[in-house]
């Protein structure tokens, strides 16, 4: 993954925990956490390969 990349996931991340820090509703904070969770993920290992169910047992 580019380095632009994982820095624009970064800047997700940081933008979606700020979002969660000032959602007055609680189900809009526990999207924008696990939003931050998620950029926050690809901005660290970068994209994982997808499986397809049929590939999986």
């Amino acid at each position: 993954m580019a380095d632009k990349d994982r820095t624009y996931f970064a800047r997700r991340a940081a933008e979606e925990m700020e979002a969660a820090q000032h959602a007055g509703d609680p189900h809009a904070r526990h999207a924008h956490r696990m939003l931050h969770r998620a950029y926050l993920e690809r901005a660290s290992v970068g994209d994982r390969p997808r499986v397809e169910m049929s590939e999986v047992g």
